[in-house]
């Protein structure tokens, strides 16, 4: 096995380390360090000193430890700065010094790291730790203590920025703008085909709309730039046409457009808006008033924004250019166009334009605000309440927010995704469908059963938000679920009472007998019954009657849902037994099931695609829960476990025990392997099926784990099974600052920095004092300092932090 830390390498002799001498540990040492970091910069002489005494010795030419040479910053040579960026990282990371060596105290590592930090900008780079701490894979690097300890007195704030458009944006924005809305699935109409999702989101777990990380690279702007040309073209079609009869006549019959049986249709064009059809139709000088209305339509319908003045004045100037070489349409088209791929069309802005604070903040202003606040809730631009508040000068303060985020938050005609989406991402139990699985192993038809697991995962989550009331605790701890329901009870009701009024109905008719076409005298009155019958076919009545019946026969309510039921079977249910109840969430499996991670979603997408995963699982909860951290996997390490079908997959884990690799597995395997109480399609199970030389046998399933890192000495420790381990994590502090964590990333957009301590302890606080109350969270999170103001960041300092941002330009 290969080292647990990449940048090392393979070790040599014993566990890898960046100081592998014991003396380096000592409190004199420490002491020495810590003297050394408060030490002028200039002052390299004596760190090339303490290196030679304490480290080379170690880490040299000669062998070193950890395949680490730091003989090179004994001396000027040019990789200095590359070992220096080494030492930091792992400092900085909290990888170094391992775990088996004396810890460092906190005010000592931060004076090395910030010691390290200015000599590596002094040698002319931005560290790379630095980058990477933008990233979300690195968020919970930020010492955790620091951030809810209240040690930090700096008052919040975020990076002035350009943060681009998510794909839900320009779904609910574009595509309306140019007069589509969404069908049944999904899809424009055929004359807008060629219109491409430009704004994509890596597909990677965990909170990815950041900031900081997406930026609009040559393949964005390529599809913007052809979209914008389709949906132009859509938009100035209908006098295009009118000027093109007014110029040559109209369209001659034989080349008119023929239907399916080759018969000639008149074309037709959607109806041009007066703003662009009178500039297209003008003979005479198109004036400024019509080229201001032009260009102030288009920012409404593409942009959803009014132009500001020094737009206009931009735009004006080049439609007279483009006018006066290629005509009024032709200039007025590439005006527009160059409208819907404008920065505006294409970036959120959020520099913060509103009056600075003597700590040198800036407030968003009001239309800022206005946006910020549209677009955490929803994928709509601000509604008119929200954007009469900004106009009329009523969104300028904290109070001002909180009114207009709790008003929307409580409006239940306001679809508000983006707070289910964030459960989606914190949890990742919608993945399910991405997993591919062997469907010769699940008994029926396996297409839909992630996508119908999901669904029910949804509706919990949107019950428990609705319920409001220890959100966390009962998402980790619930024992009732939703099965093949939506959450609507009366709904439900209703649908259940339909299939026994539609059994009642045919159950003395020969309805096994009926054709494909249902009988018109059964027809009208099943139809009458529910809608849910109106395609109601002789096939179709055939499956819905096999299945009443035999309901019927054994006492049980049906479940509303002519197929696709084999799904229930990952819940360890069957439709031959189980009894529907209406009203719904109901226990499930008390003493077998609880949570979000106990549902057959969550475990799916938290498998692989023949076994459990316990590494994937384990390192969810480090990470998600724990606020923890577990080291790259080095790219020379082989990942994989042996296969033997004669062993349960805890016994083929063994492997993982080498020290080398157990350094990063002790971190996820304690934590996954209770999950062992369920398949990898999250059927509950006593026994691990083994197949020793052909024959079938099992083994009792061992899910007992070790929880660690709560930091709290009464939930910290050994676990019987994963219903132990969810009900210890809801209890944990350090858990529940986990979550907030997480959605300060998401809707902030970014990870925190130590500056935004104040703006968590008040969320934590929020969500504590009134019972769990996830609504309370999010509102203090959108009322936060960290929320409302901006600050300047040099340019070339973004520039080197994002190199996409560089790409871009």
């Amino acid at each position: 096995m290969t080292s647990a830390f990449p940048l090392l390498g393979r070790s040599k002799r014993a566990l890898p380390r960046l100081f592998s001498r014991p003396t380096l540990l000592s409190s004199w040492i420490v002491a020495k360090l810590f003297c050394l970091a408060l030490l002028p910069l200039q002052a390299s002489d004596e760190f090339t000193f303490f290196l030679k005494q304490h480290c080379v010795d170690c880490h040299s030419e000669d062998e070193p430890d950890g395949d680490l040479d730091l003989s090179g910053l004994t001396s000027k040579s040019s990789s200095d700065v590359d070992l220096l960026e080494n030492i930091f990282q792992k400092i900085a990371s909290g990888e170094m010094p391992p775990e088996d060596a004396a810890p460092l105290p906190r005010e000592t590592r931060n004076q090395i790291s910030i010691w390290l930090k200015t000599k590596i900008r002094q040698m002319g780079r931005i560290p790379e730790w630095e980058q990477k701490l933008m990233f979300p894979e690195y968020g919970n690097h930020i010492d955790h203590e620091q951030l809810f300890d209240g040690s930090i007195k700096e008052l919040p704030w975020s990076p002035a920025r350009l943060w681009k458009k998510s794909p839900y944006i320009f779904d609910s924005m574009v595509l309306r703008g140019i007069g589509f809305r969404p069908g049944r699935y999904g899809r424009p109409p055929a004359n807008l085909e060629k219109v491409k999702q430009p704004f994509t989101i890596e597909d990677k777990a965990g909170i990815l709309d950041f900031s900081a990380v997406r930026y609009a690279d040559t393949a964005t702007l390529g599809t913007m730039i052809r979209n914008a040309e389709v949906i132009v073209d859509k938009h100035l079609a209908g006098a295009m046409m009118e000027l093109e009869e007014k110029t040559n006549g109209p369209l001659p019959m034989d080349q008119w457009p023929k239907d399916r049986k080759g018969k000639p249709v008149k074309p037709r064009f959607p109806k041009t808006v007066d703003e662009f059809r009178q500039i297209i139709l003008e003979e005479k000088t198109v004036s400024d008033e019509a080229l201001d209305a032009a260009i102030e339509k288009m920012h409404q319908l593409l942009i959803e924004k009014t132009a500001t003045v020094a737009s206009k004045t931009k735009l004006k100037r080049l439609a007279r250019d483009c006018i006066q070489q290629a005509g009024n349409a032709e200039g007025l088209r590439m005006t527009l166009v160059a409208i819907a791929i404008s920065p505006e069309a294409i970036y959120r802005s959020e520099l913060g334009q509103g009056p600075e604070d003597e700590h040198g903040r800036q407030l968003l202003a009001p239309i800022e605000l206005a946006y910020a606040i549209a677009y955490a809730l929803t994928d709509q631009k601000p509604d008119d309440q929200l954007l009469t508040a900004a106009v009329g000068g009523t969104l300028a303060n904290r109070d001002d927010v909180r009114r207009e985020v709790t008003r929307i938050w409580d409006d239940p005609e306001t679809d508000k995704p983006r707070i289910l989406r964030f459960f989606r991402e914190y949890f990742g139990y919608h993945n399910a469908p991405k997993v591919f699985k062997d469907a010769a192993r699940f008994k029926g038809d396996y297409r839909q059963v992630p996508a119908h697991l999901v669904e029910d995962c949804d509706t919990l989550v949107n019950y428990i938000v609705k319920q409001d009331k220890q959100v966390l605790a009962e998402l980790l701890t619930t024992e009732k679920y939703f099965v093949a329901h939506d959450g609507d009870n009366e709904k439900n009701r209703k649908s259940v009472e339909s299939l026994r009024q539609f059994y009642e109905y045919l159950k003395d008719k020969d309805w096994k007998s009926f054709p494909y076409q249902t009988p018109k005298e059964h027809k009208a009155k099943i139809v009458s019954i529910d809608r849910m019958f109106t395609h109601a076919n002789g096939n179709v009545v055939k499956r819905w009657m096999n299945y009443l019946t035999m309901c019927a026969e054994k006492g049980l309510t049906p479940i509303p849902m002519m197929s696709n039921r084999d799904f229930i079977q990952l819940y360890n249910l069957s439709d031959k037994t189980f009894s529907f109840p209406p009203e719904q969430p109901f226990p499930l499996a008390p003493g077998k099931r609880a949570g979000i991670l106990m549902h057959p979603a969550w475990l799916i997408s938290h498998s692989l695609n023949l076994d459990n995963d316990p590494v994937r699982r384990g390192k969810w909860i480090r990470e998600r829960l724990l606020a923890g951290t577990v080291p790259e996997l080095p790219i020379t390490v082989d990942a994989s476990i042996p296969e033997s079908p004669d062993h349960t997959l805890r016994e083929r884990f063994a492997v993982t025990r080498e020290a080398a690799c157990w350094r990063c597995h002790v971190k996820m395997n304690p934590l996954g392997m209770p999950f062992e109480l369920y398949d990898d399609f999250g059927k509950y199970r006593m026994a691990e099926a083994l197949h020793t030389k052909g024959k079938k046998r099992t083994k009792p399933v061992d899910s007992t784990g070790v929880l660690d890192g709560t930091f709290d000495e009464l939930l910290d420790g050994t676990v019987d099974d994963p219903l132990d381990l969810m009900k210890r994590l809801a209890q944990s502090t350090r858990v529940r600052q986990s979550f907030v964590r997480h959605a300060f990333r998401y809707w902030m957009g970014r990870n925190e920095m130590l500056s935004d301590s104040r703006t968590l302890i008040e969320a934590d606080h929020a969500y504590t004092e009134n019972n769990g109350s996830f609504k309370a969270l999010v509102i203090s999170l959108l009322t936060s300092d960290s929320f409302l103001y901006r600050k300047q960041i040099n340019r070339d300092e973004i520039k080197s932090k994002n190199p996409s941002s560089r790409k871009a330009e």
